[in-house]
């Protein structure tokens, strides 16, 4: 271990222990941050406590601890041991505690002093999961608040440290070299369509005889695992062995993955990214690289999180590469070209910036703390925890924008909030209608669904019966762990309408109603489809969403797992979940507002009936639904309107000196409701909205100062040399415009200009109104081009002056005649 590169910085870390609190390590794979230093540390280092030291993954976890306890000569649970949800070992003699992420806001929410505790490092931090990023937001403050002696240590092999060391200004900078053997490259590009497992699998197939050792395959998801070992099944040799690696298998499984091949054979590892960071596969010399990963994205409209299949930022791609040169000199197929590798970014976007956070949320809550009041290297955004805190207000597990005290009771469950709110639910309803069996029918739901199986039926009634493998094992496990925490004993099947019940209270979001055919509309307001092959989910008219997937490249999502659900029975049983509402609205048929009386449950009408009574402030609502809707262009403003709009737009993009608000479509639409909400809720027909007097309404977001210098800067019309006024062209982008004829801009030495900044394009006119040029340079004009424009024009009109010299001569409109006939009597 000694040899190890990371013992370089050792001196250094060793010194800066008695001096420095927090610490970041930057370390290329390999380089053994995160088995030789946590041994060096707890061998050396003499710290009055103990260490605990997070993974981002429970097979790194379980991995690194048996192995830093082998080089002690120890089993685990002695000095090195690991805790993970649902497993631990670990004793008094206890002093290097690997954790995965998650365990460490539990130790910090049981005890914000860390007793105990005298350093917690961050292994693989430019994962940068939520986990990850919350763990060292309330560790931050519990250093600076209750516990001043505990070390903070981040550990990263391609994290950007510049925004770390931002966030720990204090913290001593590591850096060590890495141990890693060359790797030469080479790049297949690979086109996504319906033939991409064939062909990916045939360039494994060409790795394996091009190159010796054993090889690790990233593909993004256990999908194109399956796909791509079924197309390279049947080629492989009885040497070559083939295993898959994901989340999803047991321990087993994946121990088998990671093993070294038997003597004399060669490992092929079908992995996800799974296999990026912590785990070293012994024997494994070459890797062939999808480039793509599978990324989870929060869908703010259905308050839904994407699984998207995204290709890899560059830190990924350099990890991947990277798992080729740990042993020996190795080689990497890259399945895209170097361009488009180039064309990533360096790091992907963090979890916290694109995922749902309700759970989150519940973790601060807990604290006591809100977002803003702790330390993050990106801050969770506002919008998201929003619409974290409506959802669990709708999951009903807030009382008075606080926890409730059950949901505070019962959160270290172990179980999100949704499966929280139905155990909740449940045991109320046990209590009330004494359904003997319903609460460990819902620790039943909460283990199936927590288990994040992908299941074979669609059907939450069959979708237990069909559990198998690592997927059962992990549901009964997790079925035992929720019988305990609610001291509940298996019972009888009970009635099958239930199951519904139950799940509309983890999913009040997605209770959903057929709209026509296979669509259906939920109540979180958005819709859903099911697939053709549904027939017998088609035929509910009310069913609950369990699971849901978002096809690639389209809007529309998908029913994966679903329940039939009793609506008249949930109204018995939940009657406030129902409302009755009066609802504005626009129809496009009546031309007009239209109000309904409605019952609804979320957003689903059940009925409605036509109202009389329109309220003027739900009038206005509905207006400015509609607006945001159809977008600014979609209102009935006159030409006058349109042209003062677009004066005022050109104003603000010439003179960035103009302090005033906005006039962009965006702006207009995002500050509708203060602006214009006063003229809409009196209008009901479409005509009364042409109406308005949208100018003044307009003209209303400025001060009169303000309406001065917009009429100064860019005057509807420009005063021509000849006295008369020409209207003056706005469009946003281009230059003004104004079409003259040439004879009224005699006198006129220079183009004219517009806040002595903005040339106007002169459209010059002949006499009967045909353009003769365009120019914003007139002098030019004048010394040249009226040369040939004057020989060509004054045969066809003679009637009109031509002079030698324009700019002496007298600006004009009218022709020669009438200019004598305007001259003074001489005689």
């Amino acid at each position: 271990m000694s040899a190890l590169p990371v013992a370089q910085i050792f001196p250094d870390l060793l010194a800066g222990l008695a001096k420095r609190q927090q610490f970041i390590v930057c370390a290329p794979p390999g380089a053994g941050k995160s088995t030789a230093l946590p041994l060096m540390l707890l061998q050396h280092a003499g710290l009055d406590g103990k260490i605990i030291l997070l993974e981002p993954r429970r097979l790194a976890a379980r991995n690194i601890a048996e192995f830093l306890a082998s080089q002690l000569g120890e089993v685990v649970g002695e000095r090195v041991g690991y805790q993970m949800r649902g497993d631990k070992r670990q004793s008094a003699k206890t002093q290097l505690l690997v954790v995965t992420e998650g365990i460490l806001t539990r130790l910090i929410q049981s005890d914000p002093e860390l007793s105990g505790v005298a350093m917690v490092i961050f292994d693989e931090f430019h994962e940068r999961s939520i986990h990850a990023d919350l763990g060292l937001a309330l560790s931050l403050e519990v250093q600076q608040a209750f516990n001043p002696e505990l070390k903070l240590m981040i550990m990263s092999a391609t994290l950007e440290s510049d925004a770390l060391s931002k966030l720990l200004p204090d913290a001593q900078l590591l850096e060590s070299q890495g141990r890693s053997f060359p790797i030469t490259y080479s790049y297949h590009s690979i086109k996504r369509d319906w033939q991409w497992s064939e062909q990916f699998a045939q360039l494994v197939t060409k790795a394996l005889a091009e190159q010796t050792g054993s090889v690790l395959v990233f593909l993004p998801g256990n999908a194109e695992i399956r796909q791509v070992e079924q197309q390279l099944r049947p080629s492989l040799s009885a040497e070559q062995e083939l295993h898959s690696l994901y989340g999803k298998l047991s321990l087993a499984e994946q121990q088998a993955a990671i093993r070294p091949a038997q003597q004399g054979k060669r490992k092929v590892v079908l992995a996800t990214n799974i296999a990026e960071t912590s785990l070293t596969i012994d024997g494994i010399s070459c890797v062939i690289d999808s480039g793509l990963e599978r990324q989870a994205s929060y869908h703010a409209s259905s308050g839904t999180t994407r699984l998207q299949t995204k290709m890899i930022c560059k830190a990924s791609a350099i990890q991947r590469a990277g798992r080729a040169g740990r042993l020996q000199a190795g080689h990497c197929y890259r399945a895209y070209s170097e361009e488009q590798l180039n064309h990533r970014p360096f790091a992907a976007s963090p979890e916290i910036t694109r995922s749902e956070l309700s759970r989150l949320v519940i973790e601060l809550m807990q604290w006591g703390a809100d977002a803003g009041e702790l330390q993050w290297l990106d801050m969770p955004p506002k919008a998201h925890l929003g619409q974290a805190k409506q959802l669990l207000s709708e999951l009903q597990l807030l009382k008075n924008d606080r926890l409730s005290e059950r949901a505070e009771h019962l959160s270290n469950s172990g179980v999100g909030p949704r499966m929280l709110a139905m155990l909740d639910q449940a045991q109320t309803w046990q209590q009330q209608h004494n359904v003997n069996g319903l609460l460990w029918r819902a620790c039943q739901l909460a283990a199936l669904l927590d288990n994040n199986s992908s299941h074979k039926s669609d059907q939450i009634s069959q979708a237990q019966a069909e559990l198998a493998g690592a997927a059962k094992q992990q549901y009964q496990q997790q079925l035992k762990q929720l019988a305990q925490r609610f001291k509940v004993k298996p019972a009888s099947d009970i009635d099958a309408k239930w199951d519904g019940l139950l799940l509309a209270q983890a999913f009040p979001d997605r209770i959903a109603l057929k709209r026509q055919g296979r669509s259906y509309t939920c109540s979180g307001g958005f819709g859903l489809e099911l697939h053709e092959s549904q027939h017998h989910l088609a035929k509910l008219d009310a069913m609950v969403v369990c699971d849901l997937y978002w096809p690639e490249g389209r809007n529309q999502g998908k029913v994966a797992l679903a329940c039939e659900l009793d609506l008249s029975e949930l109204k018995t049983l939940q009657t406030e979940r129902f409302s009755t509402q009066l609802h504005c609205q626009w129809s496009e048929t009546a031309k007009r507002i239209v109000a309904e009386k409605q019952q609804r449950l979320g957003a689903l009408v059940l009925s409605a009936q036509a109202a009389e009574q329109l309220e003027p402030e739900l009038v206005a609502k509905a207006w400015l639904e509609q607006i945001e809707r159809k977008g600014f262009s979609w209102l009935p403003l006159n030409d006058k309107t349109r042209a003062w709009l677009e004066r005022t737009c050109c104003a603000q993009q010439w003179f960035s000196e103009l302090a005033m608000a906005d006039f962009s479509d965006e702006a207009l639409l995002d500050d509708a409701e203060q602006w214009l909400s006063m003229h809409l809720s009196t209008c009901r027909t479409w005509q009364q909205l042409k109406n308005i007097d949208w100018l003044a309404a307009l003209k209303s977001r400025l001060d009169w100062q303000q309406q001065q210098q917009i009429e100064s800067l860019v005057p509807s019309h420009y005063l021509a040399p000849s006295g008369n006024r020409a209207a003056i062209r706005y469009q946003l982008g281009n230059a003004p415009v104004v079409s003259i004829k040439l004879q009224e801009m005699f006198g006129q030495p220079q183009s004219p200009q517009l806040g002595n900044k903005i040339a106007i394009t002169l459209e010059l006119l002949s006499p009967g109104g045909k353009p003769l040029q365009l120019t914003q340079d007139l002098a030019s004009f004048w010394q040249s081009a009226y040369v040939e424009v004057k020989k060509e024009m004054k045969g066809r009109y003679p009637k009109h002056p031509w002079p030698d010299d324009p700019v002496s001569a007298q600006a004009t409109h009218k022709t020669k005649r009438q200019l004598n006939y305007a001259k003074p009597n001489q005689g």
